[in-house]
Protein backbone atom coordinates (compact mmCIF):
# COMPACT_ATOMS: atom_id res chain seq x y z
CA UNK A 1 0.00 0.00 0.00
CA UNK A 2 1.12 3.22 -1.19
CA UNK A 3 1.03 6.49 1.56
CA UNK A 4 -0.40 9.37 -0.09
CA UNK A 5 0.53 12.84 1.35
CA UNK A 6 -2.02 15.32 0.43
CA UNK A 7 -0.85 18.13 -1.63
CA UNK A 8 -0.78 22.16 0.00
CA UNK A 9 -3.73 22.99 -2.48
CA UNK A 10 -5.63 20.01 -0.63
CA UNK A 11 -4.86 20.18 2.80
CA UNK A 12 -5.94 24.09 2.11
CA UNK A 13 -9.28 22.81 0.19
CA UNK A 14 -9.67 20.34 3.59
CA UNK A 15 -8.72 22.96 6.06
CA UNK A 16 -11.65 25.64 4.40
CA UNK A 17 -13.96 22.91 4.17
CA UNK A 18 -13.70 21.71 8.19
CA UNK A 19 -13.71 25.23 9.14
CA UNK A 20 -16.90 25.97 6.68
CA UNK A 21 -19.16 23.19 7.69
CA UNK A 22 -18.10 23.33 11.14
CA UNK A 23 -18.81 26.91 11.57
CA UNK A 24 -21.75 27.13 13.42
CA UNK A 25 -20.49 25.01 16.17
CA UNK A 26 -17.06 26.54 16.92
CA UNK A 27 -16.00 30.18 17.16
CA UNK A 28 -12.84 30.25 14.96
CA UNK A 29 -12.05 33.97 14.89
CA UNK A 30 -12.82 35.51 18.08
CA UNK A 31 -12.85 38.95 16.26
CA UNK A 32 -16.22 38.10 15.08
CA UNK A 33 -18.26 38.59 18.28
CA UNK A 34 -17.09 42.12 18.76
CA UNK A 35 -19.50 45.13 17.95
CA UNK A 36 -18.85 46.02 14.52
CA UNK A 37 -18.49 49.93 13.39
CA UNK A 38 -21.64 51.89 12.07
CA UNK A 39 -21.12 54.88 10.80
CA UNK A 40 -24.67 55.41 10.71
CA UNK A 41 -25.14 55.65 14.48
CA UNK A 42 -21.05 56.92 14.69
CA UNK A 43 -20.16 54.11 16.95
CA UNK A 44 -16.79 52.91 16.21
CA UNK A 45 -15.49 49.43 16.28
CA UNK A 46 -14.85 47.36 19.49
CA UNK A 47 -11.19 46.62 19.69
CA UNK A 48 -10.00 43.57 21.17
CA UNK A 49 -7.11 44.38 23.46
CA UNK A 50 -6.49 40.95 25.26
CA UNK A 51 -7.15 36.89 24.22
CA UNK A 52 -6.36 34.03 26.60
CA UNK A 53 -7.99 30.63 26.90
CA UNK A 54 -8.33 28.95 30.73
CA UNK A 55 -4.53 27.26 32.29
CA UNK A 56 -4.28 23.92 31.22
CA UNK A 57 -4.79 23.03 34.73
CA UNK A 58 -8.56 23.42 34.41
CA UNK A 59 -8.43 20.44 31.80
CA UNK A 60 -6.56 18.51 34.46
CA UNK A 61 -8.73 19.19 37.35
CA UNK A 62 -11.94 18.66 35.35
CA UNK A 63 -11.11 15.64 33.59
CA UNK A 64 -8.90 13.77 36.07
CA UNK A 65 -11.10 10.65 36.46
CA UNK A 66 -11.21 10.42 32.54
CA UNK A 67 -7.49 10.23 32.28
CA UNK A 68 -7.26 7.51 35.08
CA UNK A 69 -9.76 5.44 33.48
CA UNK A 70 -8.58 5.87 30.05
CA UNK A 71 -4.69 5.01 31.25
CA UNK A 72 -5.36 2.13 33.73
CA UNK A 73 -8.56 0.21 31.77
CA UNK A 74 -7.00 -1.48 29.19
CA UNK A 75 -5.00 -3.11 32.45
CA UNK A 76 -8.13 -3.91 34.10
CA UNK A 77 -8.87 -5.66 30.64
CA UNK A 78 -5.65 -7.81 30.38
CA UNK A 79 -6.34 -8.77 34.27
CA UNK A 80 -10.12 -9.47 33.92
CA UNK A 81 -11.59 -12.76 32.93
CA UNK A 82 -15.42 -12.73 31.41
CA UNK A 83 -16.93 -11.53 28.45
CA UNK A 84 -19.69 -9.37 30.26
CA UNK A 85 -17.23 -7.69 32.41
CA UNK A 86 -14.95 -6.86 29.76
CA UNK A 87 -17.72 -5.96 27.71
CA UNK A 88 -18.89 -3.44 30.64
CA UNK A 89 -14.83 -2.35 31.38
CA UNK A 90 -14.55 -1.59 27.49
CA UNK A 91 -18.06 0.44 27.45
CA UNK A 92 -16.40 2.31 30.48
CA UNK A 93 -12.74 3.31 29.05
CA UNK A 94 -14.62 4.46 25.84
CA UNK A 95 -17.05 6.27 27.79
CA UNK A 96 -14.28 7.84 30.03
CA UNK A 97 -12.42 8.81 26.23
CA UNK A 98 -15.35 10.16 25.03
CA UNK A 99 -15.71 13.05 28.14
CA UNK A 100 -12.05 13.59 27.49
CA UNK A 101 -12.44 13.99 24.15
CA UNK A 102 -15.54 16.70 25.44
CA UNK A 103 -13.48 18.33 27.80
CA UNK A 104 -10.55 19.09 25.58
CA UNK A 105 -12.53 20.87 22.96
CA UNK A 106 -14.52 22.51 25.13
CA UNK A 107 -11.12 23.78 26.70
CA UNK A 108 -9.55 24.72 23.27
CA UNK A 109 -12.58 26.79 22.48
CA UNK A 110 -13.46 28.88 25.74
CA UNK A 111 -11.41 32.24 25.55
CA UNK A 112 -11.49 35.25 27.78
CA UNK A 113 -11.47 38.57 26.05
CA UNK A 114 -10.46 42.13 27.02
CA UNK A 115 -11.87 44.26 24.25
CA UNK A 116 -11.87 48.50 24.71
CA UNK A 117 -15.83 48.19 25.95
CA UNK A 118 -16.03 44.90 28.34
CA UNK A 119 -14.61 41.56 29.62
CA UNK A 120 -16.02 38.78 27.48
CA UNK A 121 -15.93 34.65 28.38
CA UNK A 122 -16.99 32.58 25.39
CA UNK A 123 -16.80 28.77 24.96
CA UNK A 124 -19.00 25.76 24.04
CA UNK A 125 -18.69 22.87 21.45
CA UNK A 126 -22.20 22.03 20.00
CA UNK A 127 -23.69 24.67 22.72
CA UNK A 128 -22.63 27.97 22.98
CA UNK A 129 -22.06 29.54 26.62
CA UNK A 130 -21.17 33.37 27.23
CA UNK A 131 -20.49 36.52 29.67
CA UNK A 132 -19.76 39.91 29.38
CA UNK A 133 -19.15 42.77 31.75
CA UNK A 134 -19.09 45.94 30.24
CA UNK A 135 -15.88 48.18 32.17
CA UNK A 136 -17.90 50.96 32.91
CA UNK A 137 -19.33 48.61 35.60
CA UNK A 138 -15.98 47.35 37.06
CA UNK A 139 -15.66 49.26 40.56
CA UNK A 140 -12.35 46.53 42.04
CA UNK A 141 -10.23 43.77 41.16
CA UNK A 142 -8.24 41.39 43.65
CA UNK A 143 -6.44 38.65 42.28
CA UNK A 144 -5.53 34.88 43.65
CA UNK A 145 -2.58 32.92 42.92
CA UNK A 146 -2.20 29.39 44.78
CA UNK A 147 1.10 27.95 45.98
CA UNK A 148 0.58 25.78 43.02
CA UNK A 149 -0.74 29.05 40.76
CA UNK A 150 2.66 30.10 41.62
CA UNK A 151 4.34 27.35 40.20
CA UNK A 152 2.72 26.89 36.85
CA UNK A 153 1.18 30.58 36.54
CA UNK A 154 -2.33 30.38 36.65
CA UNK A 155 -4.75 32.10 39.23
CA UNK A 156 -8.39 33.63 39.67
CA UNK A 157 -9.37 37.05 39.02
CA UNK A 158 -12.32 38.58 40.89
CA UNK A 159 -14.29 41.36 39.40
CA UNK A 160 -16.48 43.56 41.51
CA UNK A 161 -19.27 45.48 40.08
CA UNK A 162 -21.24 48.45 41.11
CA UNK A 163 -23.53 46.36 43.20
CA UNK A 164 -24.51 44.02 41.10
CA UNK A 165 -23.89 39.99 40.39
CA UNK A 166 -22.25 39.83 36.99
CA UNK A 167 -21.74 37.34 34.88
CA UNK A 168 -17.84 37.39 35.41
CA UNK A 169 -17.71 38.04 38.50
CA UNK A 170 -14.80 35.30 39.29
CA UNK A 171 -12.74 34.07 36.69
CA UNK A 172 -10.54 30.98 37.42
CA UNK A 173 -7.99 28.88 36.43
CA UNK A 174 -6.30 32.53 34.10
CA UNK A 175 -3.07 31.96 32.38
CA UNK A 176 -1.06 35.19 33.96
CA UNK A 177 -3.78 36.19 35.95
CA UNK A 178 -1.11 39.49 36.88
CA UNK A 179 -0.94 40.72 33.06
CA UNK A 180 -4.63 40.01 32.97
CA UNK A 181 -5.92 42.23 36.09
CA UNK A 182 -3.15 45.21 35.08
CA UNK A 183 -4.76 44.86 31.06
CA UNK A 184 -8.38 45.45 33.00
CA UNK A 185 -6.92 48.32 35.21
CA UNK A 186 -5.67 49.79 32.47
CA UNK A 187 -8.76 49.66 30.23
CA UNK A 188 -11.50 49.69 33.38
CA UNK A 189 -10.67 52.16 36.37
CA UNK A 190 -9.70 55.53 34.81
Amino acid sequence: MADRRLSLAEKLSLTRWVRTTLSKYIVWDPATLLVPANPAIDRPAEQLIYSERRHLVQLFISSWAAMLVSLFGPLVLILVEGDRIQLAAGLLILGAQGLLLWNVIEWAITRIMITDRRVIEFGGFLRRDGGSMPLSKVTDLAYEQSFLGLLFDYGMVRVESAGQDQALSTIRYLRYPVLFQQELVARAIK
